[in-house]
């Protein structure tokens, strides 16, 4: 088990407690540093079955004291246009999105550390993958979120068992009532940060070990915080590291053209800028995202591709995946929207490629 890491500032290079979430001394995000060279693979880890507790080893927690079957999700071929596309299905965990990857890393902390009670700020998916995962911890649980969420998204995380706190404003309005909350209280803060983003990593590694430790050409990811492609990147990176890989995907960072900022950051060449969120797809309606400055980083290296979609191309990918059997909301399709366009615009790119999309979220009213 790998219990050898520090907390490393993103600003400027501070050790952080364990506890922390940001650095007190310039406010940065913070990084999980391991030591690498005293990370050692069990025998036969590239024969195990796929699955988030098998990365136990690249997480940095002492052991899984709680878990709710996150993970080891579908990765399912189809053809669609005429195009050969897998898509891997994260509506298969636990509260139906990807962010119980990261919640159970985090809860787990909580555990390890011994903490009584956590906060979180959301736009819903991950305030009700939180609260879940609090509620099987025994961890008092409250969730701040923007008075204009989506309304079924706090009806579930009220059913969860949290206490709600509903905010002025968008996400961000939200994550500064969240942190204020936790330095009054002492809560620990759960959200998009560090030891989220090393959950949120073994989205790649189960998808390199489904395609037989294949790296697909290209790959689609939506965007909110950026949190899950910085911790792809920092997955790939560990992967080939220990000569799991040799090469890394081409990562298409995918957002709405009603919240775009990382994309608009990306494509002129510039550090990300607020934007006011009105988009449909609430689970990417992030005006400022906490890692947008680590997603850039991803997208230079992968030589990625940042690109918007309209709020009716979203709608229309829940329509198409519907029609082929695959339930996802706006956010979750949002990645699907932006393979539909490139198909179209750009069919060369697609051609002969092993292309991935990933299906991040199905919390919408069933209907």
């Amino acid at each position: 088990m790998n219990t050898a890491y520090r907390l490393v500032c993103t600003g400027c290079a501070r050790v952080a407690d364990y506890s922390a979430f940001r650095c007190s001394a310039c406010g940065h995000i913070l990084d999980v540093a391991y030591d690498y060279k005293s990370l050692k693979l069990p025998a036969g880890f590239g024969s195990a079955r796929a699955g988030h507790r098998k990365y136990l080893q690249f997480f940095p927690i002492d052991r899984f004291r709680i878990h709710s079957r996150e993970g080891g999700t579908p990765l399912v071929d189809r053809r669609i246009g005429g195009a050969r596309v897998l898509l891997k299905l994260e509506t298969y965990n636990p509260t139906r999105s990807f962010k119980d990857r990261g919640s159970v890393i985090e809860i787990n902390k909580a555990l390890e550390l011994g903490a009584h009670s956590i906060c979180c700020a959301s736009t819903g998916n991950m305030g009700l993958s939180v609260a879940h995962y609090a509620h099987i911890a025994g961890l008092r649980c409250t969730i701040f979120i923007s008075r204009d969420a989506n309304r079924h998204k706090i009806s579930l995380i009220k059913k969860a068992g949290a206490r709600l706190v509903r905010v002025k404003g968008d996400f961000n309005a939200a994550l500064r009532a969240a942190e204020t909350y936790a330095g009054k209280t002492g809560a620990f803060v759960c959200g998009d940060y560090h030891y989220r983003k090393e959950g949120q990593k073994s989205v790649i590694f189960e998808l390199v070990e489904q395609m037989r430790y294949s790296v697909p050409d290209i790959i689609f990811v939506p965007v909110g915080n950026a949190t899950l492609i910085a911790a792809m990147h920092k997955g790939l990176s560990e992967f080939r590291r220990f000569s799991l890989i040799r090469k890394f995907p081409r990562i298409v960072a995918v957002q709405s053209e009603m919240c775009d900022p990382l994309v608009r950051a990306y494509n002129s060449k510039r550090d990300v800028r607020y934007m006011r969120p009105r988009t449909v797809a609430d689970a990417i309606a992030v005006g400022y995202p906490t890692f947008g400055f680590e997603g850039l980083g991803a997208l230079r290296a992968t030589h990625g591709i940042a690109m918007s979609v309209s709020e009716q191309e979203i709608l229309d990918a829940v329509s198409e995946l519907r029609s082929i059997g695959i339930g996802a909301e706006t956010g979750g399709a949002a990645a699907f929207a932006g393979f539909v366009r490139l198909r179209k615009k750009n069919p060369a790119l697609l051609e002969g490629s092993k292309a991935v999309v990933l299906i991040t979220g199905n919390n919408e009213p069933r209907t």
